[in-house]
């Protein structure tokens, strides 16, 4: 169950001697549709929003970039590949954050406009939700 739940996979039928096991993940219907290179979404939450880990946002001047879809969180294009960005960089408009993979598909989420990455508020492989916060950002 562990490994389905961290899989791409939305459906999982297993059969054996009559027998059968159908899993199956609810997805967004957004996620069937997302681009390959689509921009995040930037949301103006209060000073106390916590991300699903419990990190508390930093400064009242910043900014959280949520995930648009359900999948799960790369920080890298590939597992030996330096991190798309850091804490502390300064990013410009159109530079890849992050990837989330949705049914296999590999989507690249870019900024939409010049910021600072103050946190990652999520670990790299992790499954997250529609709405999870990902990055705490403040614009450049």
């Amino acid at each position: 169950m562990d490994k389905f739940e961290k899989s791409g996979l939305s459906e999982l039928v297993y059969k054996r001697a009559g027998d059968e096991v159908c899993l199956k993940k609810v997805i967004a219907a957004a996620v069937a549709q997302a681009p390959m290179a689509a921009p995040v979404a930037v949301t103006h939450a209060p000073h106390e929003t916590r991300s699903p880990e419990g990190a508390a946002r930093k400064a009242s001047d910043t900014e959280l970039i949520t995930a648009p879809l359900v999948g799960t969180f790369y920080r890298a294009p590939a597992p030996d590949a330096p991190p798309f960005v850091e804490a502390g960089d300064k990013v410009k408009k159109g530079k890849t954050l992050c990837i989330l993979e949705a049914m296999k598909l590999m989507n690249e989420f870019q900024a939409e406009f010049d910021l600072e990455i103050v946190s990652i508020m999520v670990e790299n492989g992790r499954m997250v939700e529609y709405g999870a916060p990902l990055f705490e950002v403040r614009r450049v």
